[in-house]
């Protein structure tokens, strides 16, 4: 699969009269915010494995910490009867806070 990736410069990149949010691309891209500026690479949560632990793996096969907010997207058709997001983020994730942000941020329990 093809990955696109693309500097996005903010507001100026835009016709007149619509407003950048990142909001809009919850569950189709991740968004990587350590960069200046910000790049944004395809990832449609519609393709991602259906199990559970394949898809946490390749979540952090793409990115090693995630955001509670960052995460979700990608976990919601997960959840049904006996399985909430709450489940998945203790069964497949540890949780720390960034020193930076101190906000609560997911990785991995297997180490790679």
């Amino acid at each position: 699969k093809q990955w696109y990736q693309r500097r996005v410069r903010g507001q100026d990149s835009l016709p007149d009269g619509m407003t950048a949010d990142l909001k809009h691309l919850r569950g189709v891209a991740l968004v990587n915010r350590n960069s200046q500026p910000n790049i944004i690479s395809y990832l449609n949560a519609l393709d991602l494995p259906v199990d559970p632990g394949r898809r946490f793996a390749y979540l952090f096969s793409r990115q090693e910490k995630w955001s509670h907010d960052d995460i979700i997207p990608y976990l919601e058709d997960l959840i049904g009867p006996g399985l909430t997001v709450t489940s998945l983020l203790l069964k497949h994730c540890r949780s720390t806070t960034d020193p930076k942000t101190k906000q609560k941020v997911y990785n991995s329990k297997i180490r790679s």
